[in-house]
């Protein structure tokens, strides 16, 4: 003997304890294997932990591991991995958020406990057990111009302190479209999942929401969604005046002086509560399908377009700093939770999910944008025109999309 401790894995822990089962004694084995028999008697203990882990666990994955990754909870356990392999099974796209959330709902079917939080550290230990990892199935690269985005705010402050403007009377607003019934692209998937990154043909119903805020967060508007059509067949029979989203329509989806008009009354508004002049800045990002900035003004040119440098908007312009992104993420966690919250499976829930639908989860998901963080937004992207503050350029919600 040399000393060194062996390390087996489970497949040769199992084979051991059959040979014990098949007559053969600890004495004997020992002499074979160099196991002492103490550790065999303490397998022979962990012999039910041993084959329930195998059977939660992929045969090659099971077998090759030296110890059985057992959860505290066995029932949820089982019962999140076995939905979890069925709708892997059938192409479903699934991230920690939803797993999560699946196991929040077992749990309170099973116990009738509310209090308990799937947290990370659970999500992470549900993964190791289960040889789980995230697969990404698509990215995208943006690039920007970085000397003409680092020019434009000196250039910005020197406008705003020439029309003696203050950070409450300047605005932004962009567009984002929102595929509202599209699954995540990443999904978690055993390892000995042969078919892990394939899925099945999305859902693309997408609508284009206009945001608008001002520098400070006091002023959020309502979001505009904008769409093409007139009368969406979703809109049948419902008052539009009552729902929690203005919608507009217009060819190309995109700002149009018709829609600039709606955004003057309520700055005008906001500005005359606050006692201001009634004049504002919007900044818009240089777009092909946007009109002339001479086209959007009000008309008495109280408020006036600034089209930002082209190629420059992903670097300075305050939306694309996080808050478009913290809205959408925001957006998918109130969708997880009513997709998990229904009695029918994904796929069937979202086919039933309508445009009306998505404004209310929208309106709650846009509510949910902190004041604070709009003005780190700005801050990060156009910081230099504004006198410094405090800001902290941290998510407004660190969880996986």
């Amino acid at each position: 003997k040399n000393g060194k401790k062996n390390a087996y894995n489970v497949h040769e822990k199992l084979e051991l304890i059959d040979r014990i089962h098949a007559g053969q004694s600890k004495a004997k084995i020992s002499r074979d294997t160099g196991v002492p028999e103490s550790t065999l008697r303490g397998w022979l203990k962990e012999e039910y932990n041993l084959r329930a882990f195998v059977m939660t666990v992929s045969e090659t994955e099971g077998l090759s591991r030296k110890r059985a990754c057992t959860a505290s909870d066995a029932p949820l356990d089982t019962a999140v991995y076995n939905w979890f392999v069925q709708e892997r099974a059938v192409g479903t796209p699934i991230s920690g958020p939803i797993v999560k959330a699946q196991a929040e709902k077992f749990c309170q079917e099973f116990d009738g406990d509310n209090n308990f939080a799937a947290s990370q550290g659970w999500l992470d230990h549900f993964k190791r057990c289960h040889g789980i990892s995230q697969v990404k199935i698509s990215g995208e690269i943006r690039s920007a111009n970085s000397e003409a985005a680092s020019i434009f705010p000196d250039k910005l402050k020197a406008d705003l302190e020439e029309e003696s403007f203050t950070e409450e009377q300047v605005y932004n607003a962009d567009e984002s479209g929102l595929y509202f019934k599209m699954l995540p692209d990443t999904t978690l998937a055993a390892k000995n999942d042969e078919k892990k990154s394939e899925g099945f043909k999305q859902d693309k119903n997408r609508v284009t929401f206009l945001f608008a805020c001002n520098k400070t967060g006091n002023h959020k508007l309502t979001p505009l969604c904008i769409g093409k059509s007139c009368q969406p067949r979703y809109f049948h029979h419902t008052n539009m005046k009552s729902l929690p989203i203005e919608y507009k329509n217009s060819k190309k989806a995109w700002m149009t002086g018709d829609i600039f008009k709606s955004f003057v009354p309520s700055v005008r508004c906001h500005l005359c509560s606050k006692r201001l002049p009634e004049m504002a800045v919007l900044l818009l990002g240089k777009c092909p399908a946007h009109p002339p900035a001479e086209s959007l003004k009000a008309s008495d040119r109280s408020i006036k377009v600034f089209y930002l440098p082209k190629n420059t908007t992903s670097k300075i312009q305050p939306f694309d700093q996080g808050i478009i992104v913290n809205f959408k993420k925001a957006y998918r966690k109130e969708l997880v939770k009513e997709l998990v919250a229904s009695d029918n499976s994904i796929t069937d829930h979202l086919k039933k999910y309508s445009m009306k639908d998505m404004m209310y989860l929208a309106d709650k998901s846009w509510k949910s944008i902190t004041r604070s963080y709009i003005e780190n937004c700005w801050m990060k992207g156009l910081g230099d025109a504004f006198p410094p503050t405090e800001v902290n350029y941290t998510s407004n919600d660190d969880d996986d999309e």
